[in-house]
């Protein structure tokens, strides 16, 4: 009998113009204090570098599973570091826990979040200026 493979981790995307830094987070499956440890130093160091720049955020939940016991941890230690880190975050999801998150999440944050059931509308949401 075959095992089946869990997969899990965070995919990134960093894209960057003259003026604007766009990163987006896929969520997959049940994440780690290992996934945490690979992405929040890439995550810091392209927000480092493009010091100045209008900078927004897709987190991408829809194959997010949860987390394991230290990721949780580790996911409220990166969204309080980066509260003020961007203008704009959408949230694409299909869980209603993830909707009332991103909810709570606002009113921490600096900058707007939305949630969204379908990551067209989350991304037309970040590109209107």
């Amino acid at each position: 009998m075959a095992k089946v493979i869990k997969e899990h981790g965070i995919g990134i995307a960093i894209k960057r113009s003259k003026k604007r830094l766009f990163i987006e987070i896929s969520m997959i499956g049940k994440l780690t204090h290992k996934d945490y440890q690979i992405f929040v130093p890439m995550i810091d160091k392209a927000l480092k570098e493009a010091k100045g720049l209008e900078t927004d955020l897709l987190v991408d939940m829809s194959a997010f599973k949860g987390w394991k016991f230290l990721a949780v941890w580790d996911d409220f230690k990166f969204g309080v570091k980066h509260r003020n880190a961007f203008n704009k975050i959408a949230i694409v999801g299909n869980k209603k826990w993830e909707e009332t998150s991103a909810g709570m999440m606002s009113h921490l944050m600096k900058g707007k979040s939305k949630f969204f059931k379908e990551r067209d509308k989350a991304l037309s949401w970040l590109l209107k200026k």
